[in-house]
């Protein structure tokens, strides 16, 4: 624990009962994650898992590569994920600015 949880939680236990049942609202209120042992996969979950993951991947990727494609930059290829974001915000940023000189 940090000082600053901590501290939370030394307020949180001196402002409520010493029960029993409010140690546990305590721990709630904290938001304190509970150590759990990581569960283990067989062959063939791990495996399944795997396909999941990279399904997902090729999902997000494909994500990029067509926003890539609307964005008005010359290297559309050369952009990384975050230059990728970075770009698209910004370029919703100015359409919107756009769109209020038209309306004005």
């Amino acid at each position: 624990m940090n000082n600053e949880e901590e501290f939370l939680y030394n307020n949180i236990l001196s402002s409520s009962s010493s029960s029993a049942s409010s140690s546990s609202s305590i721990y709630q209120q904290l938001q304190v994650p509970t150590l759990r042992k990581k569960r283990k996969l067989n062959g063939q979950q791990r495996d399944e898992a795997t396909v999941r993951e990279k399904n997902r991947m090729l999902k997000l990727n494909k994500a990029y590569h067509q926003l890539r494609l609307v964005l008005p930059v010359e290297n559309k290829c050369k952009l990384s994920r975050i230059e990728t974001l970075r770009t698209a915000v910004n370029y919703i940023y100015v359409l919107n600015q756009l769109l209020e000189v038209d309306n004005n």
